[in-house]
């Protein structure tokens, strides 16, 4: 157990040391920063649209003021000569004009290069106004003002589909529970690609340099098989923990700002403790590990440096065939999309997106895991086999001839075991 350590820590050190790993996990927190940043920067220093009111009745002046927000400020001109020169020493956006004695007939002047106020967002400010003077023409009371300004209420619930029956479903958490499902998916590609290139090119530079035949001496194959990959695995919940903690020192930030707040008040964020959601994780889970086992297999099979793109290219074409199977299964439920939700490889990327439309039920989805688990005790057991009798062979003529000579190395040896 401890050379297994001595190998994990070995593995993790000089990736984690590496000026590619650090720039790998660090860019995307740069970019953000400077995203956020600039949004920040815009939204602190853009001063809110100055419109002028000039209207006949003083009231509709003093009671557009007081509708004022964080994006558009009225503000009282007794008459439209002291509007104009403000307009024209460019102290305003815009001058609105209302003539409250005859309807409320409005006519809104914009500066070309002023900040644009929709006249949509006019027309509500003052419809409140023309209904209280309405109102008040009519003597009705507040109580029968607010009955006849009442909208009709409409209650909607959305249902899914299971075996003959309605169950009843959340609009937010199907959204909610779709949006996890495309972010599991992106995530695994990424990982996949990024880290499955890593542990490759472990395993090719170690075959490259001859050093394997040392290692050996003293470590068994097996034993650097399970370091090295707990060894990439470790690096890659490094990078994960990292975001984790930048996400929450970001969210402190974020939570205060206006928009997000106002998305907060739209989205039960309880719905995250979900068995869909959990259930979307242990797919991630299980698609990091499998795809980790594929990269060591396919690394075991160089002899190089200069052949790891041979051995990341079978990853690649899996995941990029799970990605469209399952943007193409969000517009339509094909026996294609039905079929790869049971296909290890697949299944991680598809399943998540049909449980999360509705479309498999989480008994299916434990069918799914039951056979991606069992295929990956099998997978890893026989990358394994590849790996103990084939890392000493080096060979040019590519994956598929390194695969057959690891296999008739290995019936040889089982051969000898039986005698």
């Amino acid at each position: 157990m401890h050379k297994f350590w001595v190998v994990m820590s070995q593995v993790y050190k000089k990736n984690a040391r590496s000026g590619s790993w650090i720039f790998l996990v660090l860019s995307p927190l740069f970019f953000l920063a400077i995203a956020f940043g600039i949004v920040f920067y815009i939204s602190k220093t853009q001063a809110p649209a100055q419109v002028a009111v000039v209207s006949d009745v003083s009231v509709v002046r003093q009671a557009l003021s007081k509708q004022s927000t964080d994006d558009l400020q009225f503000k009282p001109y007794s008459s439209a000569q002291k509007a104009n020169q403000a307009l024209n020493k460019e102290d305003i956006d815009g001058i609105l004009t209302v003539n409250a004695k005859d309807d409320f007939k409005s006519h809104y002047v914009a500066r070309d290069n002023g900040q644009t106020v929709e006249t949509s967002t006019l027309v509500a400010a003052l419809s409140g106004l023309k209904l209280s003077s309405t109102a008040a023409a009519m003597k009705l009371t507040p109580a029968q003002v607010k009955a006849l300004t009442a909208p009709p209420t409409v209650t909607s619930k959305t249902v899914a589909i299971e075996d003959g029956k309605q169950v009843a479903k959340s609009n937010t958490a199907q959204l909610m529970n779709h949006g996890l499902a495309l972010v599991s998916m992106v995530l695994i590609l990424m990982v996949t690609m990024v880290y499955g290139s890593i542990l490759a090119q472990e395993i090719a530079t170690e075959k490259g340099s001859r050093i394997m035949e040392i290692l050996l001496s003293s470590v068994s194959a097996t034993t650097q098989f399970f370091g090295k990959l707990a060894g990439i695995f470790a690096l890659l919940l490094t990078q994960l923990v990292i975001y984790v903690i930048a996400g929450v020192i970001g969210w402190q930030f974020l939570k205060n700002q206006t928009m997000v707040a106002g998305l907060l008040k739209q989205v039960d964020l309880s719905i995250l403790a979900s068995g869909t959601t959990a259930m979307i994780a242990l797919f991630f889970i299980i698609g990091t590990l499998t795809y980790s086992v594929l990269a060591a297999l396919t690394g075991s099979l160089v002899s190089n440096q200069e052949q790891v793109q041979q051995a990341v290219m079978p990853i690649t074409m899996l995941g990029m065939i799970g990605y469209f199977i399952t943007i193409a299964a969000q517009a339509n439920d094909s026996t294609l999309a039905q079929v790869t939700s049971y296909v290890p490889f697949l299944n991680v990327f598809v399943m998540p997106t049909q449980m999360s439309l509705g479309r498999a039920s989480m008994g299916q989805a434990w069918v799914s895991v039951s056979i991606s688990v069992v295929f990956l005790a099998l997978f890893t057991f026989f990358t394994v086999a590849v790996y103990r009798n084939n890392v000493l062979v080096y060979s040019g003529s590519g994956l598929w001839q390194s695969m057959k000579t690891s296999f008739s190395i290995w019936k040889a040896e089982r051969g000898v075991a039986k005698k």
